[in-house]
């Protein structure tokens, strides 16, 4: 593996023309999709979404094969929030957690390339993506009641690491879209989805506490400039 890396960033540091068919920088706004399905039964449910769109910023360097830029290793940061509502219970003993997940992570990109026939500049990519949760938060409150006559009730205010909602690594695979832009346009846009397996997690209703890993699609909109 540490060859490997070793490899791939000889081939960045190494390539002598950048070109253009990638812009210098990236910058996105994203929604990702929580594929999670709530097994509680009503009125019960724990529910994981978000309302806040994902940031990305991320700088591609395009590799050479062939004298053209087939492909394109994109580092890059991005920040994701994540809503968790929880009740369950009822009007005696019962529980209601809300909670704020927030995470900054680092990612690698690996892209392949491939222009659209005729003089358009407009080509399709696809590859993976690799990275690691360096900072994760969670805020909110656990508000539980019921637990017994000396203690009937607590609000618990929540601020802590969020390793146990965040999985320190994650990996997926995107396929994007850049339309025609020309090679001295200063602005190009893009369009990309991303699949991420288990990138999340929340805990199951079993003693002792398991946790379920779920599934996230992402749908981003990046806009790419020219620097020089």
């Amino acid at each position: 593996m540490k060859n490997v890396f070793i490899l791939i960033m000889l081939m960045v540091f190494s390539a002598t023309s950048f070109g253009q068919i990638s812009p210098a920088v990236k910058f996105s706004v994203g929604y990702p999709y929580v594929l999670d399905e709530d097994d509680s039964k009503s009125p019960d449910f724990h529910t994981v979404s978000t309302n806040i769109p994902t940031f990305s910023l991320e700088k591609p360097f395009p590799i050479k094969i062939r004298l053209r830029n087939r492909m394109s290793i994109n580092p890059g940061v991005a920040w994701h929030f994540f809503r968790e509502h929880e009740v369950k219970g009822n009007q005696t003993d019962g529980k209601d957690f809300k909670l704020n997940h927030y995470s900054l992570n680092g990612y690698v990109k690996v892209l392949y390339q491939a222009k659209f026939r005729g003089k358009t500049e407009a080509f399709v990519y696809g590859g993976g993506v690799g990275g690691i949760n360096f900072i994760t938060k969670t805020k909110g409150t656990k508000y539980v009641y019921g637990l017994s006559t000396e203690i009937p009730e607590y609000n618990n205010p929540i601020y802590e690491n969020a390793s146990d909602f965040f999985e320190m690594f994650y990996y997926g695979a995107l396929i994007g879209f850049q339309p025609n832009a020309r090679k001295y346009n200063f602005v190009k846009p893009s369009f990309e989805v991303a699949f991420f397996p288990q990138f999340i997690s929340k805990p199951n209703e079993v003693v002792p506490i398991t946790y379920k890993d779920i599934n996230v699609v992402q749908f981003s909109v990046f806009l790419g400039f020219r620097i020089k």
